[in-house]
């Protein structure tokens, strides 16, 4: 929840950079717990983010926020 309020952060930021970081966290993360859709979405922002393509980082953050939603939905549910 920390990375996705530091990628929103950096994204509102202007920080390509940071968002790229943010990304690269979130992708590995959730690689470590099987969550690929997050990964995947975490890992188009940040392709996006390095190549500072602004166009496609909202819809791609958007992504990726989308996944983290459906991640916590999925583990309140299991618990």
């Amino acid at each position: 929840e920390d990375d996705v309020e530091g990628l929103r952060a950096a994204r509102e930021a202007g920080d390509t950079e940071q968002v790229a970081r943010q990304a690269h966290k979130i992708k590995g993360a959730a690689k470590l717990v099987g969550a690929l859709e997050l990964a995947h979405a975490a890992a188009e922002l940040e392709l996006a983010a390095k190549a500072a393509d602004w166009p496609q980082l909202l819809p791609l953050s958007a992504d990726v926020q989308t996944a983290a939603e459906r991640l916590r939905f999925h583990v309140q549910q299991e618990i």
